[in-house]
């Protein structure tokens, strides 16, 4: 193994629900990449009935007892956002591997101050077969997806802005961090780099893919129902049509934003000149 990569002025966000024997089996193979590859930082808060994620890669474990059948996800972020203190945070889902350079570049950007929120893939967003799954688990190399991306399929295209995203902390609490409006899963992801342009902060994407590690889809990795699915649109097309002026409003509006430490009510725009 080579020398491990520094990153340690970054924080590693990972929010969970275990829904199924896949998705604790992905944790774990995302927990030992990053542990792997850098030198860093690792947060995982988990919300559900009883506390079943144990791993000795985890650095700060946040559990909260939740019966809520809808994981909400933006919330728990949030949460951990809070209790962080590093200069910069990488959200991360509990199925993505990313190849370790692109993740060493795009801190690189945000550590010149170039950029605000970095994506580090080029908007790929490969869904794995559980057979390549299976190779990566015996060999621990991530060539297995990069050498075989026409096995795979895309579902959103060239343009996911899903998955992993790094960011400067400063920037991503006083834009708001997560809207917490989006309850359950949704276009959260979208509503997030739309309210960010709006706001003027700079978004950069990293070339290289973003892999994703099969698992079932269950209920938090769909809409719950038509109502909180609408609900979520509704979210969604509200930010879109605002002005910068009415969204800056808004995101100081936001409950979350009044109890945040370190958020400055008066800067919500691009914090760097």
């Amino acid at each position: 193994m080579n020398r491990k990569i520094e990153l340690t002025d970054l924080t590693f966000l990972i929010p969970v629900r275990i829904d199924s024997k896949d998705r604790l089996e992905n944790l774990g193979l995302i927990l030992d990449f990053i542990k792997s590859h850098f030198n860093t930082t690792v947060t995982v808060i988990e919300a559900d009935k009883k506390e079943l994620v144990h791993n000795a890669f985890i650095d700060h474990k946040i559990f909260i007892e939740d019966h809520d059948a809808v994981f909400h996800r933006t919330k728990y972020l949030n949460k951990a956002s809070q209790e962080s203190s590093s200069p910069f945070l990488a959200i991360w889902d509990t199925d993505v591997l990313i190849p370790s350079h692109q993740i060493e570049l795009a801190l690189k950007y945000l550590r010149n101050k170039d950029e605000d929120m970095v994506f580090p893939y080029d908007g790929r967003f490969f869904f794995t077969s559980k057979v390549f799954k299976q190779l990566y688990q015996q060999q621990k190399n991530i060539d297995v997806f990069e050498l075989n991306e026409d096995k795979f399929s895309l579902p959103a295209g060239s343009h996911s802005v899903g998955g992993a995203f790094i960011v400067n902390r400063e920037a991503y609490i006083n834009a708001g961090m997560e809207n917490e409006n989006f309850y359950g899963w949704g276009p959260e992801d979208v509503e997030r780099v739309k309210r960010w342009e709006i706001l003027g902060y700079r978004i950069k994407k990293i070339e290289g893919a973003l892999y994703h590690l099969q698992h079932p889809r269950m209920q938090n990795s769909w809409f719950a129902s038509q109502k909180l699915e609408l609900q979520n649109r509704k979210e969604l097309v509200k930010v879109c049509q605002m002005s910068h002026e009415w969204l800056n409003s808004y995101v100081k509006s936001f409950p979350w934003m009044k109890s945040t430490p370190n958020s400055d009510k008066n800067a919500i725009s691009v914090p760097y000149s």
